[in-house]
């Protein structure tokens, strides 16, 4: 399987891996500006496109399916070279794994909060907190429903605490894309080895965002304490801090990929 992608502007490519729920489009106003002096891919993930086309997921779906379709996208496109890779939230989680299975593909690596919960859970058992918000990601199964789009925004911090998902502007949105979050059994069941991340040595950055959930800040610091070769920022924007604070997003995107070159 591979995935759409779209591809803008000339000069070194850089993949844009997107989060789980609205997927590419999350990436529009970064590749705007990014394209001005790079070769920018958009892929859209499977889950999503699966989603909006309404189609059932493959029985045998998981994270490995997304990233293998990843690479395949990436071999399909002629990306020889390393090359750099930026992927929030669910997408962060498979660029992961993409990265770990092909190290020598990537120049560096970008995730934003990704929920890459074996990680966290290979420290020791959670806390109360996490624990309440990782059961709502088991709730998102079958057909999507409003209520559990709403329950979803709040536990992964794109919604205020206290106000209802609903009066966002961006619910229209994120309701016509809510069927993407069927993928949750394939990140709650995801399994790694942390000696893989001890032996990857690309550069990563790893993005949190303040007011974002307790389970992707300390998932964050778990894979900060393993990759041998990372560093860690945070700016505010909740879940989506390369929106929210898309012109220090980018100013602390592009001083990493400097450093990395």
């Amino acid at each position: 399987m591979k995935m759409q992608a779209q591809v803008t502007g000339q000069g070194e490519p850089l993949v844009l891996v997107p989060g789980g729920l609205v997927g590419w489009l999350s990436w529009e106003p970064h590749a705007q500006r990014l394209s001005a002096t790079r070769r920018v891919v958009r892929v859209q993930l499977l889950n999503v496109q699966f989603g909006l086309e309404g189609r059932a997921l493959p029985e045998d779906y998981s994270v490995r399916t997304e990233s293998e379709a990843l690479a395949n996208t990436i071999e399909d496109l002629g990306l020889k070279s390393p090359t750099d890779y930026v992927a929030w939230s669910y997408g962060g989680l498979v660029a992961l794994d993409f990265a770990l299975g092909h190290a020598r593909r990537v120049r560096s690596l970008t995730l934003i909060e990704p929920p890459a919960i074996w990680a966290l859970q290979a420290r020791g058992p959670l806390d109360a907190e996490v624990e309440r918000e990782v059961a709502i990601l088991r709730t998102l199964r079958g057909d999507i429903s409003e209520d559990q789009l709403d329950e979803f925004a709040h536990a992964v911090g794109i919604a205020p605490p206290g106000q209802s998902a609903r009066t966002l502007p961006q619910w229209p949105l994120w309701s016509r894309h809510r069927q993407s979050l069927r993928n949750s059994p394939a990140v709650l069941g995801h399994r790694d080895n942390v000696a893989r991340l001890r032996r990857f040595r690309r550069p990563v950055l790893l993005v949190k965002g303040t007011g974002s959930a307790r389970f992707l800040h300390q998932t964050i610091d778990a894979l900060a304490a393993q990759l041998p070769n990372a560093q860690m920022v945070e700016m505010p924007g909740g879940h989506a801090p390369q929106l929210v604070s898309m012109d220090r997003f980018l100013e602390a995107l592009s001083a990493f990929q400097a450093k990395a070159a």
